[in-house]
Formats: structure tokens, C-alpha cells, sequence
């Protein structure tokens, strides 16, 4: 491995923060770029180290002491998956004032409809999501499966808020995903048949293969089943083959923590809420049959942990 040090940027610096975050809590940006942040983090490993100078450099030898120390951390996370699992919750885009005004820009249509969010007929995402989120917890908790919501009652909450309470979570031994809801939605600049016609469901996860990959086809699957595979189901098939469109949305990609194994994440758009034909007959239509797919995509990977979970005793 090269030499790291300040100027030096790429996926090692990326790993390097990384591990420099868990194993002494460093606090670092995992941006790729070796910046006096990352050095003083080095340093103050380092300084911890007797055998280590103390320069702010990683050659071999530190390089060698931070593996071997993350090594005995990382064998430590999987001793903790023995008896905590829970579905982190996600309402999407889009919040209310205090005085109950919808006030997120975007994140919302009007098609003249009657069955919408308010007397005008608009449409709210963080509205309909959060009103699916309640539905998919109480079937959650009628199925035995522990859920924890990270997004606020009514305020739209920061993603860098809403992503630091799952890994806090994470941190202390929680095993599970984060299941993030949306609805999806183009450009209004586009022609009406094209705002229309664009409809369908979608399911995001992070860049590369992972345990995050396995939710989101799991996922889609039971979408497809719980829909009678009547609808439009649009898939990224390039280039892993993967059905789930590979993204570095912030939600994800601050959860979908790879010192963990058993834990994924992935955000999945109901439909989009600028075709009014999706907005009726799909996003709002059919919220049981979301509700549906989702938990059976919970009761899944709970299944899954619960093995992984005894193989771990059994070693």
C-alpha cells in the first residue's frame, strides 16, 4: 500500500478515515481527501501507539497497527449481533411549520384531485409518507418486528440528523435496515404526457454490492407480488444486474455501514406523485399493498439476522 499523507485522496483515504472514525472515534468526514483533519486524526493515533512516530504520515508501519487494531473491532461488531434487531424508519422529503403550513419546497403535486392531502387537492409527500410509516410500524409491532423512527412527527429533519441516530444505534449493537419512504417525481418543465406517463416503482441502494443489494431485490420482489404485478416496475439491470438503482444518496450512503454486515439500507419511491394516475391509483391507492411488501421484506432480513445470529453462537 502507498504512502498516505496530506494531499493524498482516494477510496485508501476513504478507507482510512473510516476505520480511524471507529477505532478512535476521530469524528472525520469519509471524503477521500487526506486534508489537516485526517492528520491530526493520525497524530493522535499515533501519539496512543509508543512504537509509532508521530508525524502525521501512514506508511507500513502505522498503516499495519491501524488494520490490526480495527481487526480486533471489527471482531468485536459481530460478537454484538446477539440480540438487538430493529427497522429504522424513514418518512422522506418534506415537513410542516409550527403552524401547520406545509412548507418544504417541491416534494408536492396538485392534480384537482378530492382525495388528496387538503382541501385543494394537493399532494404532499412528507405527508403521505408519514401516514405510511405509522401504517408499516403498527404491522411491524403485530408482527413481532421492532421498528425505530428516525424522522420527526411533523418538521422536516436533516438527513445528517436523521442518518447519526441509526449509526448511534448501530454503535451500540443494533443489527437490521433502514427503510426509507418515497414517492418519486420529474421535472414540471416537462410536456403533460410526459409528466403522466412517467409512473411507476423504484428501489434505491448505495454503490456496490452489499447486504443492502439483497433488501432492495427482496423488496422489489414483494412489491411486484403485493401488486399483483400490475403496475410499472422500473429496474436498473446494468451494470451488476441488480434490479435496485445504485445511488450515493446522503441516507444511504451515511447508513449503509459496511463494518457492519448485517445491516443495509435502501430508500424506495411508491410511484411518482407528478402523474395523477400514480398519485390516485397507486400511491394512495394502494398503501395497504406498500404497507404489505414492506413488512414482508422486514420479516425477511429479520429471518435472515436470526441465522446469521445463531451461526455467530455457534462458533
Amino acid at each position: 500500500m502507498p504512502t498516505l499523507q496530506q494531499g493524498s485522496a482516494g477510496d485508501a483515504v476513504r478507507d482510512l478515515q473510516r476505520k480511524l472514525n471507529k477505532i478512535i472515534d476521530a469524528g472525520l468526514k469519509v471524503d477521500g481527501q487526506f486534508g489537516p483533519a485526517t492528520t491530526r486524526a493520525v497524530r493522535m493515533y499515533q501519539a496512543r501507539i509508543d512504537q509509532l512516530a508521530v508525524d502525521g504520515i501512514v506508511g507500513p508501519q502505522t498503516m499495519d497497527s491501524i488494520d490490526r487494531l480495527y481487526a480486533q473491532y471489527a471482531d468485536q461488531c459481530d460478537k454484538i449481533y446477539k440480540g438487538k434487531f430493529a427497522v429504522f424508519v424513514d418518512a422522506g422529503h418534506g415537513g410542516l411549520d409550527d403552524n401547520g403550513r406545509y412548507v418544504t419546497p417541491g416534494k408536492r403535486a396538485n392534480h384537482g384531485g378530492i382525495h388528496l392531502h387538503d382541501e385543494r387537492g394537493n399532494y404532499y409527500e412528507g405527508h403521505e409518507n408519514r401516514i405510511v410509516a405509522a401504517m408499516f410500524m403498527d404491522a411491524c409491532a403485530d408482527a413481532g418486528i421492532p421498528c425505530i423512527p428516525i424522522y420527526h412527527p411533523y418538521k422536516d429533519k436533516p438527513l445528517g440528523t436523521r442518518s447519526e441516530l441509526v449509526t448511534s444505534y448501530v454503535r451500540r449493537g443494533y443489527a437490521g435496515y433502514l427503510h426509507s419512504f418515497h414517492s418519486n417525481a420529474i421535472s414540471s418543465k416537462n410536456s403533460a404526457e410526459k409528466l403522466e406517463s412517467t409512473k411507476g416503482y423504484m428501489v434505491f441502494s448505495t454503490l456496490g454490492n452489499n447486504f443492502s443489494d439483497q433488501i432492495a431485490t427482496k423488496q422489489f420482489e414483494n412489491v411486484k407480488v403485493a401488486t399483483n404485478n400490475q403496475w410499472t416496475y422500473r429496474t436498473q439491470m446494468h451494470p451488476d444486474g441488480d434490479v435496485d438503482y445504485e445511488v450515493n444518496f446522503q441516507i444511504l450512503r451515511e447508513t449503509d455501514l459496511v463494518d457492519f454486515p448485517f445491516f443495509g439500507a435502501i430508500l424506495s419511491e411508491w410511484g411518482f406523485h407528478t402523474s395523477k394516475d400514480d398519485t390516485l391509483r397507486n400511491i394512495i391507492g394502494r398503501r395497504e399493498q406498500r404497507v404489505e411488501a414492506a413488512v414482508e421484506t422486514a420479516k425477511w432480513v429479520h429471518e435472515h439476522w436470526k441465522k446469521q445470529s445463531q451461526a455467530i453462537k455457534a462458533t
